[in-house]
């Protein structure tokens, strides 16, 4: 496993800091080897990077169970059910929240399924300087190649990204600790992402790249525009699964003195569906707010593909010839 440090503001959120963020190091198995979240020779596997600490989510949506496998402290694999909250914090995709008891790390999941595939986040909340998480999805079925419209060669995917952000958030679903010495170093929920995006994906030369966009960050000191960022350089397979680089959307005109340019992390994901008509994946980022340090997003995309009568303006406009 790999722990995630704790995010320090330059300024507003020092305090959410404690002693101040450790350095990042692997976790073994016991027996000095890194534990390893996915099968490597699985071609659809997650990637380490993407999945982090999670071994798998598993999300029932006809009963709104999530249960969650590998997610701990101590590098031991558990299995554990999350509870479901009823408004959920990210619009398009379901709430879960975990904590076993009210001195235990608090974790936040955000989940969401289609026909054939689904995708999930969870990130536990800051708790002695570390947090724990990771980015999960898969695909039910053979890859079967979305259409694209007539004399047309490539498509496009849209919808709404949920993320997880390594600090603290606001405290909505969380035991309270009454009578704790105010020294205790007690749970806090994550803080989290909200945002738009579409992919399109050029069926010819198997190109995928695209836009998360109108971004917040909803941390327990407020609330924070973030910059948009890009998917570039993605390849897809022929088995329908994708890998690409992030980089900070450098035309986004809310950011003008901000680096664009360089890469700030990876994202992955699969087509699935019946003919292909949805995506799912996770990302991986990092410095993506302004006056912080140490910032790691890990978000997570469940997308529709763009289909005729589609009101949405992406689709509206992607579909045009």
């Amino acid at each position: 496993m790999k722990r995630i440090v704790a995010v320090c503001a330059l300024t507003a959120l020092v305090a959410a800091c404690g002693n101040g963020p450790r350095e990042t190091e692997d976790e073994t198995d016991g027996g000095g080897t890194p534990t390893t979240p996915t099968d490597p020779t699985n071609p659809l596997a997650v990637p380490e990077a993407i999945a982090g600490d999670l071994d798998s989510i598993s999300f029932d949506a006809s009963t709104n169970t999530l249960t969650v496998t590998g997610l701990s402290q101590d590098g031991v694999p558990l299995v554990n059910e999350y509870r479901h909250v009823s408004t959920s914090f990210v619009d398009g995709y379901e709430t879960f929240t975990g904590q076993n008891d009210p001195l235990g790390r608090h974790a936040t999941a955000f989940v969401a399924s289609r026909d054939g595939v689904q995708a999930g986040v969870v990130l536990t909340g800051p708790q002695f300087n570390t947090f724990f998480g990771g980015a999960f999805f898969e695909r039910s079925g053979a890859y079967v190649a979305p259409t694209a419209p007539e004399s047309r060669f490539d498509v496009t995917y849209y919808g709404n990204y949920a993320a997880g952000l390594n600090t603290a958030g606001p405290e909505t679903d969380i035991f309270p600790t009454p009578g704790v010495d105010e020294d205790v170093n007690t749970p806090e929920q994550a803080a989290y992402v909200r945002g738009l995006m579409f992919v399109n994906v050029d069926l010819n030369e198997m190109s995928v790249e695209g836009e998360i966009y109108d971004r917040t960050a909803v941390t327990g000191a407020g609330n924070f525009d973030m910059q948009d960022i890009v998917l570039i350089d993605g390849t897809l397979t022929g088995e329908g699964t994708f890998s690409g680089n992030i980089e900070l959307d450098e035309s986004d005109i809310s950011f003008p003195d901000s680096g664009t340019g360089q890469d700030i992390g990876d994202f992955a994901g699969v087509i699935g569906g019946p003919s292909g008509e949805f995506m799912a994946g996770g990302t991986r980022v990092t410095e993506v707010l302004e006056d912080f340090d140490n910032e790691i997003e890990i978000g997570v995309f469940v997308l529709d593909l763009c289909v005729a009568g589609n009101t949405d303006p992406i689709c509206v406009n992607a579909l045009q010839p």
